[in-house]
């Protein structure tokens, strides 16, 4: 099998099996191994997430990357065209700070302290990462809304004062594709059946119904 030409829409084999670009071959081995495991059809959460032609689509890659990556002719090939699409894609300094643009406008006071039981202060909520003031009309809002978006899943981070730096952090998604998913940019997502697990991800962390938020959200994606 000859690697693909990386688009930049595309996650490459590295994110797929979710090692580093320096990892050496048993690391390589057990990677595929565990999303072997992970995404195999007899896996009881794995149809909660995606359908099953995205489940099959899902492995396919996996074969894929591992055909590619485990490899040394084929890897080196690989990695000179990460290199090249590298290459053009704009310098560190040059994209945006999304942390700043986080700082700037989502600021707010501290929040409070946590006690050691782990209880919060009357009137204030607790995420997962965060402790943000409850909005009860908010929240009704929130659990009565069968449509999402971007744009929407931004405003309950924002709410819930969780900045994209935690989110990328506990999600393990790159700050880039979480900004193209809260901005609707969906030709900077990577394959449907990734894009689909990035949202399920955001939605979890957000406290939402993961099968509710990636239906809606990739029901928009797919008329793209």
């Amino acid at each position: 099998m000859e690697p693909r030409t990386a688009k930049s829409d595309e996650q490459n084999y590295y994110e797929i099996l979710e090692v580093s670009a320096e990892a050496p071959h048993h690391e390589i081995v057990a990677a595929y191994e565990r999303a072997k495991s992970t995404y195999s059809p007899d896996s009881p959460s794995l149809y909660t997430m995606f359908s099953e032609e995205e489940a099959n689509q899902l492995r396919r890659l996996i074969e894929e990357a591992y055909v590619i990556l485990s490899n040394q002719a084929k890897r080196r090939e690989y990695d000179n065209v990460l290199k090249a699409r590298t290459m053009l894609q704009p310098k560190p300094e040059e994209l945006p700070d999304l942390r700043v643009v986080d700082q700037k406008t989502e600021k707010k006071d501290p929040p409070p302290t946590v006690s050691a039981s782990g209880a919060v202060p009357t009137g204030f909520l607790k995420s997962r990462v965060s402790v943000y003031e409850a909005n009860p009309q908010f929240e009704t809002e929130i659990a009565n809304a069968k449509e999402f978006d971007g744009e929407y899943l931004k405003k309950i981070r924002q709410y819930k004062n969780i900045t994209i730096e935690q989110m990328s952090k506990e999600t393990r998604i790159s700050r880039s594709y979480l900004a193209a998913v809260e901005a609707n940019d969906y030709e900077a997502l990577p394959a449907p059946v990734f894009a689909r697990g990035f949202v399920v991800q955001v939605a979890r962390l957000l406290n939402l119904d993961d099968n509710a938020v990636a239906q809606s959200y990739m029901s928009k994606f797919k008329k793209k």
